[in-house]
């Protein structure tokens, strides 16, 4: 086992079985692909309620597609955002586990942060349950794509395959701003 994990942590770390750095995590996600909700939230509230960046996220993913709550997109903006506001520096945080060392609920946070921006970018372009905010969007999605530097990001639920947020969607909601930006510089044509 300690070669296979050693091994996978230079090909790809989310492969590699054993305890969740993210307690509760596991949990939550199995129960989610399973659109078991009242577990779902039975764990996750509290998590979130103490800051952890994934449930956070995950809280948000929630109020903004309607899964397992009433779709709120105002409160799924102020979960996007307490996780937006978590990045950090350090291996643990950009999900390095061989030899990096971190408080449990912080692990792999840099992703989560990139995650909200990516989704809060996309709801500032539609303008989803708020007045649409191009500048706004294009600064989110501009930040992530600087970020992302051309890769996807990893979301979670690496046991069924991984969920990610492709370099393509990336590069599509940056090239959305971009557009929306240039209808807004001419006057008459954007909201306020």
């Amino acid at each position: 086992m300690k070669i296979i994990c050693m091994l996978t942590a230079i090909v790809g770390p989310t492969a590699c079985a054993g305890s969740n750095p993210n307690p509760g995590e596991r949990t939550v996600d199995f129960a989610w692909e399973k659109y078991d909700y009242e577990t779902v939230f039975e764990v996750l509230k509290p998590v979130a309620e103490r800051g952890e960046p994934w449930a956070q996220l995950r809280m948000g993913v929630a109020y903004e597609l309607g899964s397992g709550v009433e779709k709120d997109i105002p409160v799924a903006i102020q979960r996007y955002e307490k996780v937006a506001a978590q990045e950090s520096e350090g291996e643990w945080v950009n999900s390095l586990q061989v030899g990096a060392m971190g408080k449990p609920g912080y692990f792999n946070q840099n992703s989560d942060a990139l995650f909200a921006k990516f989704q809060l970018a996309n709801i500032y372009l539609r303008g989803d349950g708020i007045p649409s905010n191009p500048v706004k969007a294009l600064t989110l999605a501009q930040y992530v794509s600087d970020k992302a530097q051309g890769r996807s990001i990893f979301y979670c639920c690496e046991f069924s395959g991984g969920w990610y947020i492709s370099s393509t969607a990336i590069a599509e909601t940056l090239s959305k701003g971009h557009a929306m930006n240039r209808v807004c510089a001419t006057p008459c044509r954007c909201q306020d």
